[in-house]
């Protein structure tokens, strides 16, 4: 392989081995455009040292820079009051302690390099920071490669780059050998980038979008799962979509051409549970196409506080519709998303909602709590409506980083301790991993260990086990980057 001209840092989800997209769709892109990329993974999971061999060994006088992938970085988004009120208090984008120290080891490898930072994250690092160069907002498609451009050029570029990207639909992300694809794995692939709902908790940037303005077109979908099944044997994927299920004339658009292949595959999304229990046709095409792990954000069994979110149906149609999911796809592992906070709940309904959970004859796989988060307001973001006037609906929100207290008196110190109290409750109530139970998206990282779908539906994964798994998948993979 030559010198590369861009090294891309990104880290994997873990609990398993899970890749994100994003950096590899920014990589597809500079690779068509002639540059040479090395994505390396497992960011912040190295020691020091270790990441100072990968520096070494990647990045080059012939590199023009090095880039951080921050969406999916933990940067305190979930911190205590103590922390959040402190304006001297900046918690670290970049994930590491030691971020500095390598930003100067690169430097004195190769004084012209630039850092830069992409990802939703990005918006927020300071213009007093400068370990970071470039800042990356947006879609980072043309911005990536204009970057590339101006610097190979020897142009001197901003300090912000958020060029549009308008080729979306006809878009692709090619997993190549020095991405260190192993054999059979289950790999992201990116169905649509947004989301026609306008949820009053989220500030995704790409909301309230129409109907297959920002769906890739079904033929692109299938060229690449035809192509990691001819390159590296894979046959499960992790569709990349906010709501797959968002019309049932795209449910069938992707059924249709599944159907085709002459291979069965499997997958996991996020659906919305509203739809599926009201359009119940769909739920049959969406199994018959391969879906066996499904993440439905719920957000609360409280109608009163679903509805005050955007989330309308009754919890009792919601109850009865995941009952009726489970009887007519019994493979199908389902995954709830709540959200701890919420206006009207308390913790006596989130507790008795849980009970109804964790039942012998609960129809649900996993829960996943987590607590509200109001995200500050941003001239880079599509602000939510609870961004935007917290007191309309009881919030007052101290702090730059966003921490309320709704107007009974709980406030994000309660929501992030029942959080960890409920999750508890569910890992310990149906004997699984304290840390997962291996639903939706550990459906894919945990098969990416090597565990079989009968291992992830019985729970019965040790974490010992699974931690070993994973000490020994990162030591293969840091042999075959030393061997690149």
């Amino acid at each position: 392989m030559r010198a590369p001209h861009v090294v891309l840092f990104t880290d994997i989800c873990t609990p398993g081995f899970g890749r994100y997209a994003g950096p590899y769709r920014i990589a597809t892109e500079l690779r068509d455009n002639g540059y040479v990329v090395q994505t390396i993974e497992y960011w912040t999971k190295w020691t020091t040292d270790e990441l100072k061999w990968i520096i070494d060994k990647f990045v080059t006088k012939e590199c023009l820079w090095v880039g951080l992938s921050t969406t999916f970085i933990t940067t305190g988004v979930h911190m205590k009051r103590a922390e959040v009120i402190d304006r001297d208090y900046i918690p670290p984008v970049s994930g590491r302690d030691d971020w500095e120290e390598l930003v100067d080891h690169m430097r004195s490898i190769n004084p012209k390099i630039v850092t830069a930072a992409g990802g939703t994250k990005s918006s927020s690092i300071p213009e007093s920071d400068k370990t970071f160069d470039v800042l990356i907002t947006g879609e980072g498609e043309t911005s990536a490669v204009g970057l590339s451009d101006a610097l190979s050029e020897d142009r001197k570029v901003p300090r912000i780059i958020a060029l549009p990207y308008t080729n979306y639909p006809d878009s692709t992300i090619r997993y190549v050998e020095n991405d260190i694809i192993f054999p059979g794995e289950h790999l992201p692939i990116e169905v649509a980038r947004g989301c026609i709902f306008k949820c009053t908790f989220c500030n995704y940037e790409l909301n309230g979008k129409k109907l297959w303005e920002f769906n890739r077109k079904p033929q692109r979908v299938i060229d690449d799962i035809n192509h990691n099944h001819d390159q590296f044997g894979s046959t499960g994927f992790m569709l990349c979509d906010d709501t797959y299920n968002d019309s049932p004339e795209k449910v069938e658009r992707f059924h249709t051409e599944f159907m085709k292949l002459d291979y069965d595959i499997q997958f996991s999304t996020f659906v919305r549970a509203d739809l599926l229990f009201s359009k119940w046709e769909t739920a049959k095409l969406l199994y018959e196409s391969g879906l066996r792990s499904a993440f439905l954000g719920i957000e609360s069994l409280n109608t009163k506080s679903a509805k005050t979110m955007g989330k309308g149906m009754k919890s009792e149609k919601i109850k009865d519709g995941l009952y009726k999911l489970k009887e007519e796809c019994p493979d199908l592992i389902i995954c709830i998303g709540m959200i701890v906070g919420l206006p009207y709940d308390t913790y006596e309904t989130l507790m008795l909602n849980n009970e109804w959970l964790l039942r012998p004859d609960s129809p649900v796989n996993s829960v996943a709590y987590q607590p509200l988060y109001i995200p500050p307001q941003s001239e880079f973001l599509n602000n939510s409506g609870l961004s935007n006037n917290p007191n309309k609906y009881g919030y007052t929100v101290v702090g730059d980083n966003g921490y309320w207290i709704r107007n009974d008196g709980f406030e994000q110190d309660d929501a992030i301790e029942l959080s960890e109290t409920l999750n508890y409750l569910c890992a310990e109530t149906r004997v699984r991993d304290s840390s997962t139970d291996g639903s939706y998206a550990f459906f894919n990282r945990y098969q990416n260990l090597g565990y079989t779908i009968d291992d992830l539906r019985r729970g019965h994964i040790s974490q010992n086990d699974r931690m070993m798994r994973e000490m020994q998948l990162m030591e293969e993979y840091k042999r075959r980057l030393g061997n690149i």
